[in-house]
């Protein structure tokens, strides 16, 4: 995903366990953005 330059994806630890981390942080983000970046972790997951 980060390859790609899709999306930018990150991890963090939370209780205990290792979890994918997107920051949000843009005032011109838009639903459709998050939206794009659900899809390209969904698409990623299934390969």
């Amino acid at each position: 995903m980060n390859e790609s330059g899709e999306i930018f994806i990150t991890h963090t630890k939370l209780d205990g366990r290792y979890v994918l981390r997107l920051a949000i942080g843009n005032a011109r983000t838009t639903e459709a953005d998050v939206r794009r970046a659900w899809d390209v972790l969904n698409r990623e997951a299934e390969r």
